[in-house]
């Protein structure tokens, strides 16, 4: 098996002082990649941070520096860093196929990796269900017509020759059914656990708990300034939150907030803090997430505007789910204002995934 470009590159960086060189074979040499490596380190750092997306400035934790990263850190930069570069070159590869490249036209939508423990749990169908679905090699009737020449229509609603995207998403009489309903109701209710326990978890506070303690210094010591951005306060500490979730029964938007026929997914208020936040769910084809996301926004840009005059503040979140899994970059921005990080933040992202 043939080792990973990454810890090929480490290797070369550990042994270069060692004069020692490294037999990476006549395609790949680790001596040129890591050169190459570190120049584009060196740029990145004349360039300075920017943003991708819908993330504002600061959004995201600084980088580190290669200029002022010990060697340690160094070694982790370079072997991410060759690490991209491979992966550029295959997205490259992928801009150029029609079908199976269409994943590089996703806008808005957060990387999804599985590692190889999850690799060797995973059922056989289902793995093989998720990797076809994203390359669009599933026998769909499309597809089904353009390999073997018949013609082929949907099985609900007759569609002549339907597309992936329609059997998965945009039929009209799975639609009626409730098909697609309900798998948005089953994403909704792994997201209304996750936003249970951090309702839980923000209410069991004291709200002095939630003062920052100031830190004295002795004559001389310089200030320690953390690199870590600052918690966002989205849940008030010790303010008695309070949740509904539009699931089974309709859902009555809170009076004490104020009058309207709009039903948003998620509810969660506080008179105390007189704050609220609006949480719309959306399942659709991952093509079609930002175009969501901005239906969404403009949907209740005018209940919004109601709370905020009637002495509310709110804000509004909606987050996408694709339908084939790949959780939208509005969900994990979401997750991270609730103050999720690390193992926690990558196993609701992995639960509201395998739910789609």
């Amino acid at each position: 098996m043939r080792p990973s470009t990454s810890s090929l590159a480490l290797v070369w960086v550990s042994v270069k002082e060692a004069n020692a060189r490294v037999a990476t074979g006549r395609k790949w040499r680790a001596e040129e990649e890591v050169q190459k490596a570190m120049g584009r380190l060196q740029h990145q750092e004349v360039v300075g941070m920017v943003q991708t997306g819908r993330a504002d400035l600061g959004w995201s934790d600084p980088p580190v520096l290669w200029s002022k990263a010990s060697r340690k850190e160094r070694k982790d930069l370079v072997a991410s860093e060759v690490t991209r570069i491979e992966q550029e070159e295959l997205r490259v590869k992928s801009v150029a196929q029609g079908q199976q490249g269409q994943w590089t036209t996703w806008e808005g939508v957060a990387s999804r990796a599985i590692n190889w423990a999850d690799f060797w749990k995973l059922p056989q169908a289902w793995l093989s269900f998720l990797i076809r679905a994203t390359y669009d090699t599933l026998p769909s009737p499309r597809n089904l017509h353009q390999w073997l020449g018949t013609e082929r229509s949907c099985d609900l609603c007759g569609t002549i020759n339907a597309s992936l995207q329609h059997v998965l998403s945009g039929c009209k009489t799975a639609l009626t059914q409730g098909r697609l309903t309900w798998r948005h109701d089953q994403v909704l209710r792994k997201l209304a656990e996750v936003l249970e326990k951090c309702r839980q978890e923000v209410n069991s506070q004291r709200l002095s708990g939630s003062q920052q303690r100031i830190h004295f210094l002795r004559q001389g010591e310089p200030a320690q300034h953390s690199s870590k951005r600052p918690p966002s306060n989205l849940l008030t500490s010790g303010a008695e939150w309070k949740m509904k979730v539009d699931l089974g029964r309709q859902l009555q938007f809170p009076q004490e907030i104020c009058s309207t026929i709009l039903r948003p997914d998620v509810v969660l208020w506080s008179a105390a803090a007189k704050s609220a936040l609006l949480i719309e769910l959306t399942v659709p084809w991952e093509e079609g997430l930002e175009a969501a996301y901005e239906r969404k926004m403009a949907k209740y840009a005018d209940l919004v505007a109601e709370c905020r005059e009637s002495g509310w503040s709110v804000r509004m979140y909606p987050v996408e789910v694709g339908a084939r899994g790949f959780v939208g970059s509005s969900t994990s921005h979401l997750l991270r204002d609730l103050e999720l990080r690390g193992a926690r933040l990558s196993k609701s992202t992995k639960e509201l995934s395998e739910e789609a």
